[in-house]
């Protein structure tokens, strides 16, 4: 599996995880009170991916008067923009939002980091070296103004974009807050900035619980335990893989999530698996419209999207 769709964990997160909070027990507490009181083929093309507006049949009042998170649940198929559109726009970039968001998805997800000062903002890895060609250019070690001299790439099947610059993570948040659920990855982010970023995201929505979703590897359950206290839903995702290789990591890890996302393409027997413990299943991660009828074959009733164009065009 690429790095650039699989991702990691830190070993902590992984170790809290496995059974204990207590990183987290002090900073969570900080952390409800600022919530509560809110209560990949290759090729060229010859012109990037631009969308045009997409129009469906108008939704019915009571529709429109949802939650972005309902309004997300109410679709079916729902679908995520994986980092806006990783396969079709350079990742993570208010461009790929942009978009993504003109297709008419419902839901963005963004991977987060943070720089040294404090700024959190979309990227997958814990260093800019794979989105923007630097050799060892670790993000918690650099400032926003070191960051911001770098640019995102463009996917590779669209070699010819521009690169676009990198996000900040609350500017995003005001962008969409009332359109579209926002899932949010904390990546390589310590555990024990994890309050951190929910007071973040906390300042910036009255209700959490109806905009965002808490995204993450199924094995980092301290996101899921944590987001999961002040009622904000999540989505664990497995690979077909890791449940292979460990027969008990479905039943270890289940608890705390209340979606869950598997391989589009991973055998029926793990879908039912997952669909026997009654949570919404999304499949991850599409990049091609015929993987869509297949991940809805299997039961799946999310659908997250890298190659946005593609799958919904």
């Amino acid at each position: 599996m690429a790095e650039d769709q699989r991702g990691h964990l830190p070993r902590r997160a992984l170790l809290i995880g496995a059974g204990s909070l207590a990183v987290l027990a002090a900073a969570g507490a900080a952390a409800r009170t600022v919530v509560g009181s809110r209560e990949a083929d290759g090729g060229q093309s010859p012109q990037p991916p631009e969308t045009s507006a997409r129009h469906s049949s108008p939704q019915p009042a009571a529709s429109a008067r949802l939650s972005p998170v309902a309004r997300m649940r109410s679709a079916r198929p729902f679908t995520v923009a994986h980092r806006g559109g990783s396969a079709d726009w350079p990742e993570g970039s208010q461009y790929a939002y942009q978009q993504a968001v003109r297709t008419g998805v419902d839901a963005l997800e963004m991977s987060v980091g943070r720089t040294s000062d404090g700024v959190w903002f979309g990227c997958h890895d814990r260093t800019l070296d794979r989105s923007s060609g630097t050799n060892g250019f670790v993000i918690a070690e650099h400032t926003w103004r070191e960051v911001q001299q770098h640019t995102i790439s463009p996917p590779a099947r669209y070699p010819d974009q521009p690169n676009r610059p990198y996000w900040r993570l609350d500017e995003f948040i005001e962008s969409y807050k009332s359109s579209h659920a926002l899932w949010i990855d904390p990546k390589a982010a310590e555990p024990e900035l994890y309050p951190e970023l929910l007071a973040l995201m906390a300042r910036h929505v009255r209700q959490p619980k109806e905009v965002f979703v808490a995204k993450s590897m199924a094995q980092n359950t301290a996101w899921a335990q944590l987001s999961g206290a002040h009622r904000i839903q999540s989505w664990g995702f497995y690979f077909s893989s890791d449940l292979d290789e460990d027969p008990q990591l479905l039943a270890r890890t289940q608890k705390p999530w209340t979606m869950f996302g598997l391989d589009w393409d991973a055998p029926a027997q793990q879908w039912r698996d997952l669909s026997a413990t009654g949570r919404p299943l999304v499949a991850h991660v599409l990049s091609q419209r015929a993987q869509r009828q297949v991940a809805l074959d299997h039961g799946a009733q999310g659908l997250m999207i890298a190659g946005v164009t593609e799958v919904l065009g």
